[in-house]
């Protein structure tokens, strides 16, 4: 099953149809600049990539994104398959990022659109953490266009379209890109083509996430996954206290279900909670089996519901 990539990364060598074809900088014209690719896991674990050619001259009907959205989507219905966009954390090389877009396809049965942003820039840990926050903070304009591409073709081809359940996935530092893009004024509600927009480990600032949050008033739910023992985001403490996804105090977003799975069966100090916490805990499978396809996630037999935390519990 195909991948589609869509990158802000710097094309290392267009010819390459290995996992050398993008770095770790960002594209040599500016973090906004985008290019996509189709990616396949092949025998032995190697991955094939295409480049997608640019047009020349570009015309309203030859937009790559366009034709490529088209491709894939055709490909999801021949499958029977639904959709998760997935945006990945921090300290991620490429080969990395199509792993873990993998990984979701294989657990999940559904088709993966990631956008691939260079989150390992390098460097002390600390400083190369800020400089993939900005990198992050300078993608919104590249994370904007392709909502943007991509809800303009599902909008035109809705009838055709409606037994297939697109997902919004966003992954730790990924949080912190779209709190930027959903902050800034090129943000007009392009979330709309989502049924679920899950906030996995959400490394961004506690107070106030109702702020952005309460934005997100066009797609059908999202969640927000918390683990107060998270290994990841206590270190992200260090430079940024009190992180959505290892906070489970002032979960005030009406917008939001919050799901706090700290005192779970084999949580633990788990991060990426759609592999390695569902690998060992079966409702919180079930809760990304339910929400990658477009279902309601919560609640969930396993889960109960803290009123006085507003947040549901794993039992």
């Amino acid at each position: 099953m195909k991948l589609l990539i869509v990158t802000n990364r710097k094309i290392n060598d267009s010819s390459a149809s290995d996992v050398t074809l993008f770095g770790e900088q960002v594209n040599d014209n500016g973090a906004s600049e985008l290019r996509l690719a189709w990616a396949e896991k092949g025998p032995g674990g190697k991955w094939k990539l295409s480049l997608i050619p640019e047009p020349a001259p570009l015309t309203p009907d030859n937009v790559p994104s366009r034709e490529a959205f088209h491709d894939y989507v055709q490909i999801l219905r021949e499958k029977n398959m639904d959709c998760v966009y997935y945006v990945h954390g921090f300290n991620r090389k490429f080969p990395e990022t199509l792993q873990q877009a993998h990984e979701v396809h294989k657990r999940y049965g559904v088709g993966v659109i990631v956008f691939s942003w260079p989150s390992n820039p390098g460097g002390f840990i600390t400083s190369e953490y800020r400089q993939a926050q900005a990198i992050a903070s300078n993608s919104i304009a590249a994370l904007d266009r392709t909502f943007e591409k991509l809800g303009s073709y599902l909008g035109v081809e809705r009838d055709e379209l409606c037994e297939i359940s697109f997902n919004l996935l966003l992954h730790s530092l990924g949080n912190f890109m779209f709190e930027q893009f959903v902050r800034h004024p090129i943000f007009s509600g392009e979330t709309r083509m989502f049924d679920n927009i899950v906030l996995n480990a959400a490394d961004v600032d506690l107070d106030p996430h109702q702020e952005w949050t309460n934005s997100l008033k066009y797609a059908r739910r999202v969640y927000a996954t918390i683990n107060e023992r998270d290994s990841i985001l206590d270190a992200s403490d260090v430079i940024n206290p009190d992180r959505l996804g290892n906070t489970a105090r002032d979960l005030v977003s009406p917008r939001l279900e919050y799901f706090d799975l700290t005192d779970g069966k084999n949580v633990n100090k788990k991060h990426r909670h759609f592999e390695s916490t569902a690998s060992d805990n079966p409702v919180v499978e079930t809760f990304f089996k339910k929400v990658l396809h477009g279902n309601p996630g919560l609640p969930i037999a396993g889960t109960t519901y803290n009123s006085s935390k507003n947040a549901y519990e794993l039992d």
